[in-house]
């Protein structure tokens, strides 16, 4: 079988939330490969210090401004991408945010958000950049989903909905393009909790205008604790990064970075199929 993604030097790799976490790591290690790098973060501070750092290796570097919420910025940064070096031949869609507070009484902007940038984002990168990578005749689309997109966790309604989204849409695409014998592959990369600025609260702040203070409810601060605390206590971004140039390579779909919670969304559907309530 004809593998096309094996060598990465001199092709282009286009990532959303480049800017910190895990989009800096992703950047920061196809820089490595030898790859052109194209960054896309609203915080354009934190992605010119990722392009800076880039640049000073020798890296030919991209960075565009860009709200993945919002279509016609994703499809300017294909524009920019395609004039500046002629195509793109992995994007990763990885933009992501956490909602916080009560989902049920707290205003729809909080839903409007995590979808827009979590789910509405992936969804942008794919229309804007599959024709692209189509026509070149080769590609690789990661998309940044969750554990969280194959285990609801209580208490994150809107991160549940956005991360079960991009996992079924990934899938979904996957096995399209495998019935019209594309050569532009999928990854859905299921992170548990990497050690990254997803808990923010000056992000959550500067988008919503408000102070977040702590959740409303006793569910909403028991979540609160849980992430902050695993997101301290997670894995390096870097050992992300490293599985999803593997899985490139490998043309695998899923890329589930945590070994030990492996069994988990595998127990939820041997629930589902004894008919058997969630745990």
């Amino acid at each position: 079988m004809l593998m096309f993604m094996q060598e990465l030097s001199g092709k282009v790799a286009v990532i959303t939330g480049a800017g910190s976490g895990i989009g800096r790591a992703l950047a920061r290690r196809f820089a490595a490969e030898g790859m052109k790098v194209v960054l896309a973060d609203r915080d354009e501070v934190k992605m010119r210090s990722v392009e800076a750092e880039l640049a000073e290796r020798g890296t030919e570097v991209l960075p565009v401004v860009c709200d993945t919420s919002l279509e016609d910025d994703v499809q300017a940064l294909a524009d920019a991408t395609v004039e500046r070096f002629g195509g793109a031949h992995v994007l990763c869609n990885n933009a992501g945010v956490v909602g916080k507070g009560d989902a049920w009484r707290s205003p729809m902007s909080s839903w409007e958000w995590v979808i827009g940038i979590n789910l509405y984002g992936v969804i942008h990168g794919i229309r804007a950049f599959l024709p692209i990578m189509e026509d070149q005749g080769e590609g690789h689309i990661v998309n940044t989903a969750s554990m969280a997109g194959l285990v609801a966790i209580p208490g994150a309604a809107p991160y549940n909905v956005a991360k079960s989204g991009v996992v079924a849409l990934s899938e979904g695409l996957f096995l399209e393009l495998a019935a019209t014998g594309s050569l532009v592959k999928v990854s859905a990369l299921c992170p548990g909790f990497v050690k990254t600025a997803l808990m923010s609260d000056q992000l959550w702040t500067e988008r919503l205008g408000a102070d977040p203070g702590m959740p409303e409810t006793p569910m909403g601060q028991m979540i609160d604790q849980v992430f902050r605390q695993g997101v301290e206590e997670g894995i390096d971004a870097d050992e992300v990064a490293t599985q999803v140039v593997d899985a490139i390579r490998a043309e695998r779909f899923w890329i589930l970075t945590h070994s030990e919670m492996r069994h988990l969304p595998v127990e939820r559907m041997q629930r589902a199929e004894r008919q058997e309530n969630p745990a």
